[in-house]
């Protein structure tokens, strides 16, 4: 089982996820096919006075490396296929897509590309430094600038998955366990806060509180708890090796990282975004089927992997070509087929009944009344 029932996946898929999914859906276009042609239409969203259209733009990583061909190959009787030992260099491709122009780009009037927001590098010894949180941050950007070029007076809605590197905090995040009992020391500097409405000592609440002393020391545990209310004397700094499970007062480190403004903080991604007056949101885990970029990683690495490629120049060329060659009425069909997940998990379906439900309503985007009759009379 690879976690995409656990229980606490499914609590914020369905209490968190989809919730918020259908309030950024209700200000999205929609792209449905004609009944008779079976080309997309678009639909405007129905948008109150003061609404902006939301447009999603979804984002994800992924690689190929330059040896990489197709599986199976029409050969003569007795021929065998010449490969390289080594799958060769590792090219890197942080992609973003969108319904409206496939990828978030920047036209010319003549339709060509103007900018790009997609980040290539070539990863390894003696080529670009491995991608990492900073340089992700500097492409988030870099797309906000694009998004708002190409989408005047329209919203970005940025979808990521849960990765370790999307969910990291500031330098100077607030963070218990990285703290000193006492003021001073090698823990480092950590931000100014405002104690939280929810903390159980009410004289204090709503009060700044600086995390340095007069004397510029990071200050530590103790200090910071006792000027929230807490009485702490006597009380150890942190558990060895861990807290105990469901112990929320056994340190004095767990007492402070239960705190609404230590608990609650958002990434640097979220802050970069929603600073740009945009949104961002993250998917359950475990949930490849609600992103449709990973269909379109798909789809383009089949065709890089049929194109012949010599040196590394051509599989550069190669890789490239295949991510400009994916077609804004595929990437917007494959756009559909995530939201039919969504709908299909919102109606309560889960796994096959699920996967049945989105492949018998390959043409909408959500998963219909008819379906849900069908999977009910062959449960039933």
């Amino acid at each position: 089982m690879d976690g995409h029932e656990r229980p606490d996946v499914v609590k914020y898929r369905q209490e968190i996820f989809l919730p918020k999914m259908a309030e950024f859906e209700r200000c999205m276009a929609h792209y449905i096919p004609n009944p008779e042609t079976g080309e997309l239409e678009r639909i405007e969203p129905d948008l109150k006075p003061g609404e902006k259209e939301i447009i999603p733009e979804c984002h994800d990583e992924s690689c190929c490396q330059a040896n990489e061909h197709a599986s199976s190959t029409w050969l003569m009787e007795g021929q065998q296929p010449l490969r390289r030992k080594g799958r060769g260099r590792l090219i890197h491709n942080s992609e973003i897509i969108e319904p409206t122009n496939g990828r978030l780009i920047v036209l010319n009037d003549d339709g060509s590309v103007k900018k790009l927001a997609r980040k290539i590098i070539y990863p390894g010894s003696n080529g670009d430094p491995w991608w990492d949180t900073e340089q992700l941050i500097q492409q988030i950007h870099q797309a906000i600038l694009i998004f708002e070029e190409a989408h005047p007076g329209c919203q970005a809605l940025f979808i990521f998955d849960q990765s370790s590197a999307h969910a990291t905090l500031p330098p100077d995040a607030l963070k218990a366990f990285e703290m000193n009992k006492g003021n001073g020391g090698k823990q480092r500097h950590q931000r100014d806060t405002i104690i939280p409405m929810s903390n159980p000592y009410q004289e204090f609440r709503g009060k700044p509180q600086k995390m340095t002393t007069d004397d510029g020391l990071a200050k530590g545990l103790q200090q910071t708890l006792e000027e929230r209310g807490f009485n702490v004397r006597g009380k150890r700094a942190k558990c060895s090796p861990v807290c105990p499970w469901e112990n929320y007062d056994c340190c004095m480190a767990r007492m402070l990282s239960r705190q609404e403004d230590f608990a609650n903080q958002i990434s640097m991604l979220e802050k970069v975004i929603r600073d740009a007056s945009h949104e961002c949101i993250f998917l359950p885990k475990f949930h490849c089927e609600l992103n449709p970029i990973e269909m379109y990683w798909g789809w383009c690495k089949y065709r890089y992997r049929q194109a012949p490629k010599k040196t590394f120049e051509d599989a550069k060329k190669a890789a490239r070509e295949a991510f400009d060659s994916c077609p804004t009425d595929v990437i917007r069909r494959f756009i559909n087929r995530s939201w039919r997940f969504m709908s299909a998990y919102r109606q309560g379906l889960t796994g096959k009944a699920a996967e049945w439900a989105v492949r018998k309503q390959k043409g909408h985007r959500a998963v219909s009344r008819s379906a849900m009759m069908h999977i009910e009379a062959i449960v039933s």
